[in-house]
């Protein structure tokens, strides 16, 4: 059972691409959806957070609470003590990553123990950045001009196309992926198009 990459910016695409290989028969891995997980209410990674980044943590500022009365997540507080300085983030993607990459290790065991599966889609932006493209046979990166980027996210979002362009430019350059992936699709077209080069992507790598 294969396992493909599948990466690409901000509005390139993604969401649309793994629901199309979930029509094929794919099984899907979201690390957005990982991660989102480990930081939702209850979360056991929550008071392992707080013990790194909170007020009597090392990589606290001393003064700030990231988990509120009821030891929920603060996401703005977090965020506060986290982007000010880059060794905390830095920090607070490594200690993020490795469970992500270790929660993932055993939805693919799971995965590949059913075997009722066409092959796995591992759908993470920051696929590169986490040190995931190595549980990947094939990478597959999604591109699309950057107004058609922009004009989709505004849509989808409601953010502002200076707050897109920032997001885009925060984020690993296209051609850096591309350089990392197997293959690369440009989805600046419609959905159709979108569907059409999956579908010639899978007939070459004989998936």
């Amino acid at each position: 059972m294969k396992v493909i990459g599948l990466t690409g910016g901000i509005g390139t695409g993604k969401s649309t691409a793994a629901a199309y290989f979930a029509e094929k028969g794919f099984a899907i891995i979201d690390a957005d959806e990982v991660s989102r997980g480990l930081t939702a209410d209850g979360s056991s990674m929550l008071p392992v957070l707080d013990s790194l980044f909170g007020p009597a943590g090392q990589w606290g500022d001393g003064r700030t609470e990231i988990l509120d009365e009821d030891g929920k997540l603060k996401r703005k507080a977090l965020a506060a003590v986290v982007f000010s300085d880059q060794r905390r983030r830095e920090k607070l993607d490594e200690v993020m990553f490795a469970r992500i990459i270790e929660i993932i290790d055993g939805m693919m065991i799971s995965l590949r123990a059913e075997g009722s599966a066409r092959g796995i889609i591992l759908d993470a932006p920051l696929l590169f950045e986490a040190g995931l493209e190595g549980k990947c046979d094939l990478v597959l990166v999604l591109v699309a001009d950057e107004d058609v980027r922009i004009a989709r996210v505004c849509a989808r979002d409601g953010m502002s196309p200076d707050e897109v362009r920032a997001r885009i430019n925060s984020q690993m350059k296209d051609n850096d992926k591309i350089k990392r992936s197997d293959a690369v699709i440009d989805n600046s077209e419609g959905v159709e198009e979108l569907r059409e080069s999956i579908d010639e992507f899978l007939d070459e790598a004989g998936v």
